[in-house]
């Protein structure tokens, strides 16, 4: 028979009873997660599931008292990261469903440096692929629209400056009424840079939120990385999750 591991409102499996008691020991399934195996209609306690087990009786002509049984390893902290490689086994073997879960955008953050250096729109638009991404994670986090207007304040300071400089040159005023343009375009960039900092940090907050419940790696991302470098700084860490989806193996935070 094979089980299915529910925590929260996420479904982990199929594994067998052998994968269920390897993940409990290695710390990946918890106790107090649900199971359900095929051909039952309810979810029970993982403990109620291993508990009806029956002890595998001792060797016959066992003439030695019984050893204590190996303790557990210690058990991480609401954890389902199921089959993280163990010595010896290689990369290419962990199975399918070894790191459920949705998989953010993978591309190298040099990558995105690179070409946006070169076409800067790029670096916005791959912006919003990351926050489609943690939309789909988070959709109650609120920061799309701070984002949206943001990108809308940073182009429309450039229309206004331009817009308002024409007019007061076609129209022959003073130097007062020229000022005006530039004034009004510094208001409106303040602001776009208020939005966009505002949707970033709500983005950091959501992302942390969700790698630190509902997929718990201890995920840590820094303030000053992301005032300074939102866009790679997310993706650098949305590669290395992609990659530890992909092979069980996640790489050190750094």
């Amino acid at each position: 028979m094979k089980y299915y591991i529910r925590r929260n409102t996420t479904e982990y499996g199929p594994y067998t009873l052998a994968d269920v008691q390897r993940y409990v020991q290695q710390g990946n399934i918890v106790l107090t997660d649900l199971a359900r195996g095929e051909g039952m209609t309810d979810w029970v306690p993982v403990s109620q599931v291993l508990s009806s087990i029956p002890a595998a009786p001792p060797p016959a002509g066992a003439g030695s008292p019984l050893q204590p049984a190996m303790q557990p390893a210690p058990m991480q902290p609401a954890a389902m990261q199921p089959a993280y490689q163990q010595p010896g086994v290689a990369y290419a073997v962990a199975p399918a469903q070894a790191v459920p879960g949705p998989i953010p955008p993978d591309f190298h953050w040099a990558l995105v440096l690179v070409i946006g250096f070169f076409c800067n729109i790029f670096t916005y638009v791959w912006l919003f692929i990351e926050a489609g991404f943690v939309r789909k994670i988070r959709p109650q986090s609120g920061f799309l629209g701070f984002l949206i207007a943001g990108i809308a304040c940073l182009y429309g300071g450039i229309f206004v400056l331009y817009i308002g400089i024409f007019a007061a040159a076609a129209g022959g005023s003073n130097e007062s009424a020229m000022a005006i343009p530039g004034v009004l375009f510094g208001v409106v960039e303040l602001a776009a840079l208020v939005f966009y900092f505002i949707a970033v940090f709500k983005m950091r907050d959501a992302i942390q939120e969700y790698y630190n419940t509902v997929e718990p790696i201890n995920l840590r991302l820094s303030g000053a990385m992301t005032f300074f470098f939102a866009v790679y700084y997310f993706q650098y860490h949305f590669s290395r999750i992609a990659q530890w989806k992909k092979t069980g193996v996640l790489q050190p935070q750094g």
